[in-house]
């Protein structure tokens, strides 16, 4: 059933990109360009019902000692709690220079459309940490600020003492 739902909400994603037809592969696993800038891998993964998001912040990791410790800080600063990656957290293969941004979604209890309402912060954050990345590896403080924005509340401004009726 949990599969049924992961593609279900890939279909859902689909229609909102103007992609009919999206489907998992043999491996479960869809993979989307986004933008020509960098991919969005979905995969199923049966055993436990989850639809793993994944992404490459960087490909190459710096060969300069002090480049690469200030990179892995700040990568495990923005990780902690997910605070900073979408609720998600950032993984390093070292031996393959790849470090990843990814999230995990439990299809046994998702709405069909949580994938088509999560994937704009998850891409918008994935940029927002490339730049980072890049930023870092050049030798630049970050040029972007990769703490989330509050949602917009519509609602009245609190009355005294920071109590709402």
């Amino acid at each position: 059933m949990s599969f049924e739902n992961a593609k279900e909400n890939l279909k859902e994603f689909g229609k909102e990109l103007g992609l009919e037809g999206l489907q998992y592969d043999e491996n479960n696993t869809c993979i989307l360009g986004i933008d020509d800038e960098f991919s969005m891998h979905l995969t199923y993964e049966p055993n436990s019902d989850r639809l793993y998001v994944y992404s490459p912040l960087l490909d190459g990791l710096p060969t300069t000692e002090r480049i690469r410790l200030k990179l892995y800080e700040k990568l495990l600063e923005g990780s902690m709690l997910g605070g900073q990656m979408a609720g998600g957290g950032v993984g390093v293969a070292v031996k393959e220079g790849l470090i990843l941004m990814h999230c995990v979604i439990d299809m046994a209890y998702a709405a069909p459309s949580l994938l088509r309402a999560f994937a704009p912060l998850y891409v918008e954050t994935v940029e927002k940490w490339r730049t980072v990345c890049r930023d870092i590896c050049e030798g630049r403080e970050p040029t972007v600020d990769t703490m989330p924005k509050p949602p917009q509340s519509h609602q009245p401004p609190p009355t005294p003492g920071g109590i709402r009726a």
